[in-house]
């Protein structure tokens, strides 16, 4: 059963995500990420990426503003699965702000909760 300091703990990961990944800090990954971490981009038609390295390459030459995590809600599967279901908002140097729904797998690990799994999809601002 997860806790309310589970919950926290895992709210805080999110919020270090996007720290993380608009500072380019890359040495805190350790922070977020599992061993095996997974960003399934199946939703914008482009391969997963997969571990640290694999999503630094793709993202640290990218410039985003400011990144942020909403509405972050947790749940746990029979079987034990924590899954997080959160909303962000980008602002990236290269054109309009963005928002859009994170569907996140996270893992206990020895050295906290780590974010397993996430996939992205972009709302489409024009589709009502």
């Amino acid at each position: 059963m997860i806790t309310a300091d589970d919950r926290a703990e895992i709210e805080q990961v999110i919020a270090a995500y996007g720290h993380i990944v608009d500072d380019n800090v890359w040495d805190r990954a350790h922070l977020v990420f599992a061993d095996d971490f997974v960003f399934d981009f199946s939703d914008h038609g482009r391969p997963n990426l997969n571990g640290v390295a694999e999503l630094r390459a793709a993202l640290e030459g990218r410039k985003v503003y400011s990144h942020h995590s909403t509405n972050v809600a947790i749940f746990e599967g029979e079987n034990g699965t924590v899954r997080v279901r959160s909303k962000f908002i980008g602002f990236p140097n290269e054109g309009p702000p963005i928002s859009g729904d994170y569907r996140d797998e996270f893992v206990h690990t020895p050295a906290g909760w780590r974010l397993r799994r996430r996939r992205s999809s972009v709302r489409d601002p024009l589709f009502v």
